[in-house]
This record gives structure tokens, C-alpha cells and sequence, in this order.
């Protein structure tokens, strides 16, 4: 993430925004430099700055779109006219030891919030592949991390202060208004600002983190033992290879570290041995200008951790299937010399590298309960039969991608959680014991070249649109991820979205509740308004 203002052009900043918290002209770009604004910032120090900041916008018309830390590779809080980020109120307000609850001003971060909270003994119940999200935005866009007995991150909300247009600020409870706090939690910063929430935490704790691979087979054969029995689950599927990497995480009273003996030198070098090697190879076979415009060097190669050994090899050439194809095989040996156990803080563990910057669509759906998942659907000419819905989306996908020689890096990830409560998550259920899976599928952007960067996101924009042609197939369709969805520019593809949508959420309910908290409709943006216009019930 970007951030970087400059001094102003103030006069016609106060022409329009005459307040007393002085707005910034600032450029923000998102983790991946996919999307990036330059707008107008503000960012109060107080409650009370922020409530006269909203009420002013309000009163002009003026845009006041609330914006986090910025990472949503889809840039969902950006909005040129008007920002507000809440930054400087980054503050734990209140701790309750006997409840377990943590009280906290929606700017703080979370890997801040996870250092606050151990001289109490308590942690978040789970997390994201992440923690440098500000908490408003963290349970604004519905975060999640992995396991079918965890709500995704927005559940464990119990108190929430937002701050909104028309009504000022309300303080919302699960314990005196359940039905609204559902309504309003992901809200993805349409209602107003997000300003302070309530978490319920658990008690510290270490996990075992267990990493293997498994063939096809062995997953379908596994699943559904290996989703109940373990506490976080979440796997890494490799294209045009018959390796699936396995990650699992579960408590224990073992002291943190290594379980058994830590990896040597030379083991270190015999798991990036097959990506190192293929990398040397390419960069051998370049002529020294494409060497000195990707910024190859085979003397460093050795150096390379696995993360820069991938992005490294992807800059050959991204997507020529072959060579992805040969990238892919490379990591998935380095993924089969790699496994083992070690133990951490959860807070760490459940945390994982996910490479340089790169494109992200994730979708989500239902797959039953973890005693009874759903069906996988029948269909002819498979080698290995699924053993339920959610282990058949991903291995349908992986067939029409290998068959159709789509240059799909690795990984396709797959996580699960339980339901969410939020009307507005893509997790959200009325039976709270319904489980539903995540899968993200990524291409990287190795290179700065903008003419290559646009050729692999028009390639990605065929993989999304892959991914949602085989999962319109389930019956209950797949749908985005807040902070990954791309609302198409063109009128006939984006009613065709708008429709899609509508099947799945309550549109009228959070169209009504815009109108009523914001009715000048200026905490929302372009990609909020096209994916639920105001017009539409």
C-alpha cells in the first residue's frame, strides 16, 4: 500500500470542504498497484472531528468515501472526490477481561490489535492471509480466514459505532438490535464511516501447523475426515499437476518452534533446487536484453526464497502455458520436499506469504454442513469422482483450465468457513452450521511493463470469467468475494452482474438502508453504485 500526500492545493480544497480537519491531495494505490486514486483525504484524530467531517459532507453533497488500508486488489474504497481514512484513531478503547470482548477505534490496524491484546491473554478467533488491514475495513469488505467451525471476521462483531450522514452517530449492539447489526456490518463503507467496534476475542493459544501434499485421489478420498477433524484446513491446488499442498492448523500446549529438527542448508536448497535449477536454465537461454529488462541475474538465483524464485520464473513469459506449465511442476517438487510441523502463535500461524503482486478473484458458496456436505455433481468421464460440491468446483475448473490450456499459475486456493450472520456476506446463512468455500484463483504481475501488465489482465479477465461459467453450474451459484469483484463497464455485461448479484443479496434491504442513513449517497462510489444502484429494489 501507497500513501502519499503532498502539501495542497488547498484553496480550492477549503472552497469545497470548509472544515476544520484539513483534507490532503493523496495518491493510494492498492497492494498489487492494480488500482490506485488521487483524491482528497481526511483523516480526523477524534470521534467528534469525524462526526463534524460527515455532517459537513453531508450538508454540501459531498463525496466522503471511507477508505482503510488500501489492500483490496479491486481499489472497493477508492473514490476521487472525497476520502476518509481513520488512521490517527487507531486506539484500543476498552478491554473486558470476563467477556472476552475488546473495544477499538475502527483505524487501528490488526497486526496492531493482535499486539494489544496479549498482555490480556486474548486473541481475534481467526484471520485473514493478512493482519495490515484497518479493522473497519477488515469487517466492512468481510474478511475471513479458514475453518468450517469459524464465522468469517465480521461475526465476531458485537458493538459497532457508525458514524453516517443523516443520522449522525449510532451505536449498534448484537444485544439490542441483532436484526440491524446483521444489516449494517459489512457494509462496504456505504452507510457512513465505520467508526468504532466491539470484538469478541478467545484466549491466546499456539497452533500446530502440519504441511503435506496429496495427490487428487487422496484429497477425495480424505475430505470430508480431514474438514471436520481439523480446526483450520485450507488447500493449495496446482495446476497441471496431480499435487495438492495441504495446510492444516490445530491447538496445542506444545511450545513454539520447529517440531522435530529444523531444516538444514542444504535441505533448504533441495526443496528450491527444481525451481532454482529451471530458473537458471531460462535466464541462460535470454538474450542479454530481455536479461537486463527483466532484471534477471542467474548469479542471484541461489539467493532466491521461494516467493521470488516464483515471480523470478513468471517473468519469462506469464502466459505461455508450456512455461507455466513447467513453472507449476517446478514448485509443486518444492511443495513435496517441504513437508513438516512447527508451532506458533495463531496470530502467526494462520498467516502465509502470498507471493508478489499479483491478480485475485475469489469466489464463495454454499457446501452443506460438515456432517452432511453436498453432493458433488454427477457428471461423465472423470478419473477420480469428488466426494462433495466443494472439492468438485475446484476439480471441474482444473479440467476445463487443462484441457483447454488456460496458463494458470499456481496456486487455485481453497478455504472454508462457517456462516455468517451479515446479510451482505457472500457467506451469509440463516442456519449458522452451514459451511461454505472460498477459492481464489491469481495470475501474477512479475513485470512493469504496462503493455505486458494489460495482456495479463485481459488473460485474467477470461480466467474470472472461466471460474464463473463453472460455477454457475452448482445450484447455488458462486459469488465474489467484496474485495475481489470488478464491475464490468459495458451496459448489456453489467445488468447481466447487477441481476447476478440481486439473486444473492438483499438488495432492497441495503438500497433502503442507504437511502435512510445516507441519502445524498455520498459515502458510496462508482463500483458500489453499479453493482447496486439506487434505482433498482
Amino acid at each position: 500500500v501507497a500513501l502519499t500526500g503532498g502539501g495542497l492545493t488547498i484553496a480550492e480544497a477549503k472552497r469545497r470542504h470548509v472544515h476544520s480537519t484539513e483534507p490532503k491531495m493523496t495518491k493510494i494505490a492498492n497492494w498489487s498497484n492494480t488500482h490506485n486514486v488521487t483524491g482528497l483525504l481526511y483523516q480526523p484524530e477524534t470521534l467528534e472531528e469525524l462526526e463534524r467531517l460527515v455532517r459537513d459532507c453531508h450538508e454540501r453533497g459531498m463525496k466522503l468515501r471511507p477508505v482503510g488500508a488500501g489492500i483490496s486488489p479491486n481499489g472497493i474504497a477508492f473514490e476521487d472526490q472525497g476520502m476518509v481514512n481513520l488512521s490517527k484513531m487507531n486506539n484500543v478503547l476498552h478491554v473486558d477481561e470476563d467477556t472476552m470482548q475488546v473495544r477499538v477505534q475502527a483505524g487501528m490496524r490488526v497486526s496492531e490489535l493482535v499486539d494489544a491484546l496479549k498482555p490480556y491473554g486474548l486473541t481475534l478467533p481467526n484471520y485473514a492471509s493478512i493482519k495490515e488491514q484497518e479493522i473497519g475495513g477488515f469487517v466492512s469488505a468481510g474478511a475471513h480466514g479458514t475453518g468450517a467451525y469459524i464465522p468469517p471476521l465480521d461475526d465476531t462483531v458485537v458493538a459497532m459505532h457508525l458514524v453516517t450522514p443523516a443520522r449522525g452517530g449510532i451505536e449498534i449492539t448484537r444485544k439490542e438490535q441483532p436484526q440491524l447489526l446483521d444489516a449494517l456490518k459489512v457494509g462496504l463503507g456505504a452507510f457512513g464511516v465505520v467508526a468504532e467496534v466491539t470484538l469478541q476475542c478467545v484466549k491466546s493459544h499456539n497452533l500446530e501447523e502440519h504441511t503435506f501434499t496429496a495427490t487428487r485421489a487422496q484429497i477425495c478420498a480424505n475430505h470430508e475426515k480431514w474438514l471436520k477433524n481439523n480446526k483450520h484446513i485450507r488447500y493449495m491446488w496446482l495446476p497441471y499437476t496431480d499435487t495438492v499442498v495441504v495446510v492444516t492448523n490445530n491447538p496445542t500446549t506444545k511450545p513454539p518452534g520447529v517440531v522435530g529438527s529444523e531444516l538444514s542448508d542444504a535441505e533448504e536448497e533441495r526443496r528450491l533446487k527444481p525451481m532454482h535449477q529451471l530458473l537458471t536454465k531460462g535466464i541462460n537461454q535470454c538474450d542479454p536484453e530481455t536479461r537486463e529488462n527483466l532484471g534477471l541475474d542467474a548469479s542471484l538465483v541461489g539467493s532466491l526464497n521461494f516467493a521470488e524464485a516464483r515471480d523470478w520464473l513468471l517473468k519469462f513469459n506469464t502466459l505461455n502455458t508450456e512455461h507455466v506449465r513447467r513453472a507449476n511442476q517446478a514448485e509443486a517438487e518444492f511443495w513435496k520436499n517441504s513437508e513438516g510441523k512447527v508451532v506458533g502463535d495463531s496470530s502467526e500461524m494462520l498467516q502465509f506469504d502470498c507471493g508478489g503482486e499479483q491478480l485475485v478473484f475469489e469466489v464463495c458458496y454454499p457446501t452443506g454442513t460438515v456432517d452432511n456436505l453436498t453432493p458433488a455433481i454427477e457428471r461423465k468421464g472423470r478419473k477420480v469422482k469428488p466426494p462433495s460440491a466443494d472439492v468438485g468446483f475446484v476439480m471441474d475448473l482444473l479440467e476445463h483450465i487443462e484441457t483447454t490450456g488456460f496458463p494458470a499459475p499456481s496456486p487455485i486456493e481453497q478455504r472454508w468457513t462457517r456462516a455468517s450472520q451479515s446479510r451482505m456476506s457472500p457467506a451469509a446463512s440463516a442456519s449458522i452450521n452451514d459451511v461454505f468455500s472460498w477459492v481464489g484463483v491469481i495470475m501474477y504481475l512479475p513485470v512493469s511493463d504496462p503493455t505486458i501488465r494489460g495482456r495479463i489482465q485481459d488473460k485474467f479477465r477470461d480466467y474470472t470469467q472461466l471460474v464463473r461459467k463453472v460455477g454457475a453450474e452448482l445450484p447455488s451459484d458462486i459469488y465474489p468475494h467484496w474485495g475481489k469483484i470488478e464491475m464490468p463497464s459495458d451496459a448489456k455485461a453489467l445488468e447481466a452482474d447487477q441481476a447476478w448479484l440481486s439473486r444473492r443479496y438483499p438488495v432492497g434491504l441495503f438500497n433502503s438502508l442507504r437511502r435512510e442513513l445516507d441519502p445524498k449517497n455520498i459515502c458510496a462510489n462508482d463500483l458500489i453504485n453499479k453493482a447496486f444502484p439506487l434505482d433498482r429494489e
